[in-house]
Protein backbone atom coordinates (compact mmCIF):
# COMPACT_ATOMS: atom_id res chain seq x y z
CA UNK A 1 0.00 0.00 0.00
CA UNK A 2 2.05 2.67 0.99
CA UNK A 3 6.10 3.02 0.26
CA UNK A 4 7.31 5.72 1.88
CA UNK A 5 5.86 7.85 4.59
CA UNK A 6 6.53 11.00 5.82
CA UNK A 7 6.16 12.46 9.52
CA UNK A 8 6.66 16.15 10.41
CA UNK A 9 8.13 15.83 13.68
CA UNK A 10 8.44 18.99 16.15
CA UNK A 11 7.94 17.42 19.78
CA UNK A 12 4.86 18.41 20.30
CA UNK A 13 1.83 16.34 21.36
CA UNK A 14 0.09 16.29 18.00
CA UNK A 15 3.49 15.47 16.24
CA UNK A 16 3.54 12.49 18.69
CA UNK A 17 0.30 11.60 17.48
CA UNK A 18 1.59 11.62 13.55
CA UNK A 19 4.67 9.58 14.62
CA UNK A 20 2.91 6.61 16.48
CA UNK A 21 0.18 6.64 13.80
CA UNK A 22 2.82 6.38 11.00
CA UNK A 23 4.90 3.87 12.68
CA UNK A 24 1.90 2.00 12.74
CA UNK A 25 1.49 2.45 9.16
CA UNK A 26 4.83 1.88 8.68
CA UNK A 27 5.33 -1.34 9.67
CA UNK A 28 1.86 -2.59 8.58
CA UNK A 29 2.87 -1.59 5.57
CA UNK A 30 6.49 -2.44 5.57
CA UNK A 31 7.14 0.91 4.33
CA UNK A 32 9.94 3.39 4.50
CA UNK A 33 9.24 5.98 7.49
CA UNK A 34 11.09 9.41 7.29
CA UNK A 35 10.96 11.63 10.28
CA UNK A 36 11.34 15.50 8.99
CA UNK A 37 12.08 17.80 11.22
CA UNK A 38 11.97 21.47 10.54
CA UNK A 39 13.91 24.44 12.27
CA UNK A 40 11.42 28.09 11.20
CA UNK A 41 13.47 30.31 10.14
CA UNK A 42 11.40 32.26 8.15
CA UNK A 43 8.60 34.59 9.30
CA UNK A 44 8.36 37.96 11.10
CA UNK A 45 11.23 38.00 14.35
CA UNK A 46 12.84 34.98 13.04
CA UNK A 47 14.82 36.66 10.13
CA UNK A 48 16.26 39.21 12.10
CA UNK A 49 19.64 38.22 14.23
CA UNK A 50 19.22 40.71 16.93
CA UNK A 51 15.89 39.32 18.16
CA UNK A 52 16.94 35.82 17.39
CA UNK A 53 20.32 34.83 17.72
CA UNK A 54 22.19 32.28 15.44
CA UNK A 55 22.93 30.31 19.01
CA UNK A 56 19.40 29.87 19.21
CA UNK A 57 18.56 28.43 16.18
CA UNK A 58 21.42 25.93 16.39
CA UNK A 59 20.16 25.16 20.17
CA UNK A 60 17.04 24.39 18.58
CA UNK A 61 18.11 22.18 15.69
CA UNK A 62 20.46 19.88 18.37
CA UNK A 63 17.20 19.53 20.38
CA UNK A 64 15.57 18.71 17.26
CA UNK A 65 18.14 16.69 16.00
CA UNK A 66 18.69 14.61 19.34
CA UNK A 67 14.78 13.82 19.26
CA UNK A 68 14.53 12.79 16.07
CA UNK A 69 17.35 10.42 16.46
CA UNK A 70 16.24 9.06 19.55
CA UNK A 71 12.88 8.47 17.91
CA UNK A 72 14.33 6.61 15.29
CA UNK A 73 16.39 4.45 17.42
CA UNK A 74 13.47 3.09 18.72
CA UNK A 75 11.52 2.71 15.77
CA UNK A 76 14.41 0.88 14.58
CA UNK A 77 14.52 -1.52 17.36
CA UNK A 78 10.61 -2.53 15.94
CA UNK A 79 11.84 -3.15 13.24
CA UNK A 80 10.58 -0.12 10.92
CA UNK A 81 12.73 1.65 8.25
CA UNK A 82 13.78 4.77 9.64
CA UNK A 83 15.09 7.70 8.14
CA UNK A 84 15.52 11.32 9.92
CA UNK A 85 16.11 14.89 7.96
CA UNK A 86 16.04 18.41 9.70
CA UNK A 87 15.16 20.93 7.15
CA UNK A 88 15.14 24.79 7.71
CA UNK A 89 12.76 27.33 6.63
CA UNK A 90 8.88 27.34 6.63
CA UNK A 91 7.63 24.47 7.42
CA UNK A 92 4.74 23.78 4.92
CA UNK A 93 7.22 24.58 1.97
CA UNK A 94 9.79 22.00 3.25
CA UNK A 95 7.67 19.64 3.66
CA UNK A 96 6.19 19.46 0.38
CA UNK A 97 9.66 19.70 -0.84
CA UNK A 98 10.67 16.69 1.29
CA UNK A 99 7.59 14.23 0.14
CA UNK A 100 8.76 15.15 -3.72
CA UNK A 101 12.47 14.89 -3.52
CA UNK A 102 11.64 11.01 -2.10
CA UNK A 103 7.79 10.85 -3.84
CA UNK A 104 6.87 9.68 -0.48
CA UNK A 105 2.96 8.45 -0.88
CA UNK A 106 1.80 9.13 2.37
CA UNK A 107 2.43 12.45 4.92
CA UNK A 108 1.19 12.43 8.58
CA UNK A 109 0.96 15.74 10.20
CA UNK A 110 -0.19 16.32 13.71
CA UNK A 111 -3.31 18.06 14.21
CA UNK A 112 -2.62 21.27 15.96
CA UNK A 113 -5.13 23.08 18.50
CA UNK A 114 -4.14 26.66 18.02
CA UNK A 115 -6.81 29.16 18.55
CA UNK A 116 -8.68 31.09 15.74
CA UNK A 117 -5.90 34.23 16.41
CA UNK A 118 -2.88 31.87 16.30
CA UNK A 119 -4.48 30.78 13.09
CA UNK A 120 -5.08 33.95 11.34
CA UNK A 121 -1.93 35.34 12.12
CA UNK A 122 0.08 32.01 11.44
CA UNK A 123 -1.65 30.31 9.04
CA UNK A 124 -2.22 26.20 9.45
CA UNK A 125 0.63 23.82 7.83
CA UNK A 126 -1.97 21.48 7.19
CA UNK A 127 -4.22 24.52 5.05
CA UNK A 128 -0.95 25.05 3.08
CA UNK A 129 0.09 21.70 2.34
CA UNK A 130 -3.51 20.09 1.17
CA UNK A 131 -3.15 22.55 -1.55
CA UNK A 132 -0.34 21.06 -3.21
CA UNK A 133 0.46 18.16 -1.80
CA UNK A 134 1.56 15.46 -4.45
CA UNK A 135 0.41 12.24 -1.72
CA UNK A 136 -2.44 10.96 0.42
CA UNK A 137 -2.25 12.67 3.68
CA UNK A 138 -3.64 11.56 7.10
CA UNK A 139 -4.34 14.26 10.10
CA UNK A 140 -3.42 12.39 13.57
CA UNK A 141 -4.49 13.77 16.79
CA UNK A 142 -3.51 13.66 19.70
CA UNK A 143 -6.97 13.47 21.61
CA UNK A 144 -8.60 9.94 23.03
CA UNK A 145 -8.69 6.94 20.49
CA UNK A 146 -12.70 6.79 18.95
CA UNK A 147 -14.58 4.04 20.42
CA UNK A 148 -13.64 2.14 16.97
CA UNK A 149 -10.26 2.18 17.23
CA UNK A 150 -10.24 1.06 20.86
Amino acid sequence: MFKKIVVAYEGSGASEAALRRGGELARACHAQLHLLGIVVTSGGLLLDPAYVPNELIETERKILLEALEDRARALSLDGILTTTCIRDGEPAAEILSYIKEIEADLAVIGQSHKGMLARWFEGSVGAHLLEDLPCSVMIASDGPLSSLES
